[in-house]
């Protein structure tokens, strides 16, 4: 199996395993918008929609584009995300000046920064659900989880990011926008394959 069939089926898997427990959590609730299992499928579902979104984004121009929006899509309009020594503020819309080079928005981080949305490469973004973490507060929620780029054509590991910090809350948050959950703040961090939660 290659790397490209084992990202899909990774991702494939995270949504069916959210499917299910939205399905059992509207079985169990009168309300299936109700109940913390509702909402941690809902924030399974949105990783899994991160994940898709920069996996293979880099391929060729107009699948940047459609991922580059896709990302977007996971966002709050006034989301905020901390690289290192730079802040990006605001989502920013694709094709617009507020995607342009240092306009330092969530735009301009994705479109002209992020490692797998460089032209040229075909990475896989993977994830361990074991180093996965979700902390619903009503409508906000803290959550923790990382991405393993690998190159597809040779298989070899790229880069190790986080959304938010291990072990440090309010470093990557989420939050629940006319009853959808998006990203709105995250400190990248840069975890290694072992490290743990």
């Amino acid at each position: 199996m290659n790397i490209r069939n084992a990202a899909r089926i990774i991702s494939i898997a995270l949504s069916a395993a959210a499917a299910l427990a939205g399905s059992v959590t509207a079985i169990a609730d009168d309300d299936e918008n109700q109940g913390p299992g509702n909402e941690i499928a809902q924030l399974y579902e949105l990783q899994a929609a991160f994940h898709e979104a920069a996996g293979g984004a880099g391929i060729d121009a107009a699948t940047k584009a459609a991922h580059l929006q896709e990302m977007l899509d996971v966002w709050t309009a006034d989301a905020i995300l901390v690289a290192g020594s730079v802040v990006y503020v605001g989502r920013g819309e694709a094709n617009t000046s507020t995607c342009a080079p240092g306009t330092l928005t969530i735009c301009d981080f994705f479109q002209n920064h992020a490692g797998s949305f460089v032209l040229g490469r075909n990475w896989a973004a993977l994830t361990s659900l074991a180093r996965t973490h979700f902390d619903v507060h009503g409508k906000l929620a803290d959550i923790y989880f990382e991405c393993h780029y690998i190159d597809v054509a040779t298989g070899i590991k790229m880069s190790d990011i986080s959304f938010g910090l291990a072990g440090q809350p309010n470093t990557g948050q989420a939050r629940k926008v006319h009853g959808k959950w998006l990203l709105s703040f995250a400190e990248v961090g840069s975890p290694g394959l072992s490290s743990g939660y």
